[in-house]
């Protein structure tokens, strides 16, 4: 039995030093990695391939495995390009936030501003030898009417009535005038110089042939062109028609104006008439600026008083209640503005005004004041200060509240912000004044202006 036995251990033994590899010296370093691989092997922890899953187990890994591959890409497993684009953009929405907060802040002052002039009350003095230079009120004139100062719709009913009277002396002029100035439809009149025109070329163009002689009172054409603008037919009477009952289409009595052939064929008077009627321009109510002159302190040239309603396009009161209600509603809901968005505002808030106060600052804090019509333009204040310069040649500019040089001519006052009461400064060649000057002593003023000179305040 031991032989037996030993013969076993024997195969035993030689299966394991197959198993165990080549052989090799104890101290060499291959003995020492085969040694390490070798208890690798000998120790293998228990994976989960060796494991046997019960059913619910493999149920839960497998729809772990699922949510995990249908789990959303989270911000952490973007790439470094989406951070910095996501970052540029918030610094982009910071600045363009800013920039439309300082804005909405510049406008709100503004506006405060042009409500704190409206609503601030008449300034009293208690010196009564000091003027107060605020604005009474907005009157109109004309060439046509010496001395007359009123309202506009009064000056419009007074020019009217003395047209009217100017029949009776210069017809062919005043009936012209007539059509172009009482009539406030401008395609109207158009219609109506165009209609008129066609009566006399067809007279010039067909003496002496009867059909072109007459007018059918009743027609159409005549009562929507000719008849419904005021001094149509004035203008018919003055080239010569008459009026008188004719046949008509059905041989029943119509009103008809009829030109006698005589008129009709002279040539000279018809064209004449033509050219007045096309070269004549209407004749408007004016504004009368009512120009001050005076000396005052530089912190009391800004104090307008009370303006008149007649400046306002709405009232003053509209005005608060309209810019409350838009602050409110910026505020909450806070939102950003486009560009279109603010100019369709400014627009809207610049036709508020029909008039502005201005007063032109001058040196040695002479301030002259003026009215002007909200859409006159920079030339039109240009020019109206050339009046009163003592050398008009010299060139001259104008400066904003905030020293900005005024410098486009086309621009309307309202445009400009110098709506509806404002302080400009007036700048000028010293040097070239100077020379102008030839040594002597004067204001860039004229002597007659400076003779008006008030004193306020002092």
């Amino acid at each position: 039995m031991s032989a037996i036995k030993k013969f076993f251990e024997k195969k035993k033994l030689d299966r394991k030093f197959k198993k165990a590899g080549e052989g090799h010296v104890l101290n060499s370093p291959k003995s020492q990695q085969a040694q390490s691989q070798a208890s690798a092997r000998a120790y293998r922890p228990q994976t989960s391939d060796d494991r046997q899953l019960t059913s619910e187990q493999q149920q839960a890994a497998e729809a772990a495995l699922l949510r995990m591959n249908h789990r959303p890409t989270t911000p952490s497993a973007r790439t470094g390009r989406d951070v910095i684009k996501a970052q540029v953009k918030r610094e982009m929405e910071d600045v363009i936030k800013a920039q439309v907060k300082r804005e909405m802040e510049d406008e709100r002052r503004l506006r405060e501003e042009v409500v704190s002039l409206s609503s601030r009350p008449k300034e009293v003095h208690a010196d009564s030898s000091h003027v107060t230079a605020s604005c009474g009120g907005v009157f109109f004139t004309s060439h046509l009417l010496p001395g007359v100062m009123a309202s506009k719709q009064e000056v419009d009913e007074k020019i009217k009535a003395y047209l009217t009277e100017q029949l009776k002396e210069d017809a062919e002029m005043a009936s012209a005038l007539l059509i172009h100035t009482v009539n406030k439809d401008v395609e109207k009149v158009r219609v109506c110089i165009e209609t008129l025109c066609r009566y006399i070329d067809n007279l010039l163009e067909n003496p002496g042939v009867e059909k072109f002689r007459k007018i059918r009172c009743s027609n159409k054409a005549f009562q929507e062109r000719v008849a419904s603008v005021t001094g149509g037919t004035q203008f018919l009477l003055c080239a010569g028609y008459e009026q008188a009952r004719l046949p008509g289409p059905n041989n029943a009595e119509e009103d008809f104006f009829i030109i006698s052939e005589e008129s009709s064929i002279d040539i000279e008077k018809l064209n004449l008439l033509k050219e007045v009627l096309i070269n004549s321009e209407p004749i408007r109510a004016e504004l009368w600026r009512a120009v001050r002159l005076f000396h005052c302190p530089t912190n009391y040239g800004s104090r307008f008083g009370e303006l008149p309603d007649e400046f306002y396009a709405v009232s003053k009161e509209e005005i608060k209640r309209e810019q409350q209600a838009k602050h409110d509603a910026v505020e909450k809901l806070g939102m950003l503005r486009t560009k279109a968005m603010r100019e369709r505002d400014e627009l809207k808030e610049l036709r508020r005004y029909r008039y502005t106060l201005l007063r032109i600052r001058f040196p040695g804090d002479i301030y002259l004041q003026a009215i002007f019509k909200a859409n006159e333009k920079l030339q039109d204040l240009l020019n109206f200060l050339k009046e009163y310069l003592l050398f008009d040649w010299i060139p001259f500019w104008i400066l904003s509240p905030s020293g900005q040089k005024l410098t486009n001519e086309e621009k309307t006052l309202a445009e400009l912000q110098l709506v509806p009461a404002c302080v400009i400064n007036f700048a000028y060649d010293k040097e070239l004044f100077s020379e102008a000057l030839q040594g002597k002593s004067s204001h860039v003023l004229q002597q007659s202006i400076l003779d008006r000179l008030e004193n306020w305040g002092i």
